[in-house]
């Protein structure tokens, strides 16, 4: 688990949530099927999409570092990691990827429950947690009614992840990421730094109306 989180936070630098196209059918089952289900076994469905892409990534990024080093993993960030993403979505019929305080792709910026987590997430490392335990969920009413379970896992910054997001990197790496990312902002993480956070939304059926 921990070479998978410090493959991880190297990998989803390229991975917004996913897109909603071809997903409806599987998050209108998901979202029947957790209304069945206690908190307990939504958090876990959770656990597990998180699981899922990391498995899946990690895959993919292993083959590319062999193939073309850090460079190489880049490409697929940029290039396949979403891909990557909307699969997992339309298999677990729910929506997962990746945020930060300090994002590369700009469309992975959090949202107000997003940067209230990782606020969160930042108070207890300072009081004493470790970063690879940190977790936390919701559910979430929207003023029309609509009910979300929101879920973040904590993604700790590890020796590899520095290749590409510390403050001392290679010319190449530099040049290839101001080529892919032009408004980078995640770079100058030191070792044991919170990197940013999996999340997940898990859409619930919206209760019946009381019309009593």
């Amino acid at each position: 688990m921990k070479y998978l989180m410090i493959l991880l936070a190297l990998m989803l630098t390229g991975v917004g949530a996913c897109s909603d196209k071809g997903a409806d059918g599987a998050k209108e089952t998901a979202a029947t099927a957790a209304g069945t289900w206690d908190e307990d076994q939504q958090v876990e469905a959770c656990r597990a999409a998180v699981q899922k892409l990391g498995g899946a990534l990690k895959s993919a990024l292993v083959k590319a570092m062999g193939e073309g080093g850090v460079e190489g993993a880049l490409h697929v960030c940029h290039d396949e990691a979403q891909h990557i993403a909307d699969r997992i979505c339309d298999e677990e019929g729910l929506t997962v990827g990746r945020t930060s305080l300090k994002v590369r792709n700009q469309a992975n910026g959090p949202d107000a429950w997003e940067q209230a987590g990782l606020a969160a997430f930042a108070d207890r490392i300072a009081a004493g947690e470790k970063i690879k335990d940190l977790e936390m969920w919701a559910t979430v009413t929207a003023p029309e009614g609509a009910r979300t379970l929101r879920y973040l896992k904590a993604i700790p910054t590890a020796p590899l992840c520095l290749n590409c997001h510390g403050a001392d990197l290679s010319d190449d790496v530099a040049a290839k990421l101001a080529d892919l990312y032009p408004d980078d902002q995640a770079r100058g993480f030191a070792l044991g730094d919170l990197r940013g956070a999996f999340s997940v939304k898990l859409d619930l059926p919206t209760p019946p109306a009381d019309d009593s």
